[in-house]
């Protein structure tokens, strides 16, 4: 949706109940501006597809806690096959870097289904760098993960703050376009996920609120959750 790539930024998450997210939710929309991409319940649908190599890589790196690592998904939104993204999420110690590519809904199921030389036929630096993670080190479809999105923007440092809710998983990757497929919660339906990104610092108002929240800044990530729970 609505959200800068290419550049280095800052990415801060908090695990949240319902009660601070129904709060956060009144201060977001009276400080700052909805993502135009809501629906009329203030929110949106991600679903996103993971790859990982044969010896599962990235999922290692993060759980061991590497500073400098990557995911590699396809993402789709609100059930439109119209667009797939395929993206790198880099993380550099604090900061992330997200790069971004444009497939067709074929070339995507070409993917899943482990022919990565689809990635050759776009005039793209970022097809050709998956392809090439792919072709070496074997990379093959690992987890989906579902959730729901409330997403704010704030023009002061390129603002966004999101809330997750209704996370679930499955590892039956090859139904990607499927949007009936069975899926496993990842957690109850009380705890949510707060993400805010930002480029260099965050406005007063943002800061005291983070500072007042009973939570404790954590190092999520939705990949792990999900393979953690579909296996």
């Amino acid at each position: 949706m609505v959200e800068k790539s290419g550049i280095f930024r800052h990415e801060i998450k908090y695990y949240i109940n319902k009660m601070q997210a129904a709060e956060l939710t009144q201060l977001f929309r009276s400080m700052m501006e909805i993502d135009p991409n809501c629906d009329d319940t203030g929110a949106y649908w991600i679903r996103s597809l993971y790859f990982d190599s044969f010896n599962n890589k990235d999922y290692y790196e993060k759980v061991i806690g590497h500073n400098i690592r990557k995911k590699i998904r396809l993402r789709i939104y609100n059930f439109s096959e119209e667009i797939v993204k395929l993206e790198i999420k880099n993380k550099y110690n604090n900061y992330i870097f997200k790069e971004t590519v444009n497939i067709t809904r074929e070339d995507a199921e070409r993917l899943i289904k482990g022919d990565s030389s689809v990635l050759l036929r776009y005039s793209n630096n970022i097809a050709h760098k998956v392809f090439a993670f792919m072709h070496h080190e074997i990379y093959r479809p690992s987890v989906i993960i579902d959730y729901e999105r409330e997403a704010y923007l704030y023009s002061f440092q390129n603002i966004r703050v999101t809330i997750d809710k209704n996370l679930r998983s499955t590892s039956n990757c090859y139904n990607f376009f499927n949007d009936n497929i069975p899926m496993i919660p990842t957690f109850n339906d009380h705890l949510y996920v707060l993400e805010i990104k930002y480029d260099k610092m965050l406005p007063v108002f943002l800061q005291k609120s983070l500072s007042q929240l009973e939570a404790q800044r954590s190092q999520i990530s939705k990949y792990c959750l999900g393979r953690n729970i579909s296996g």
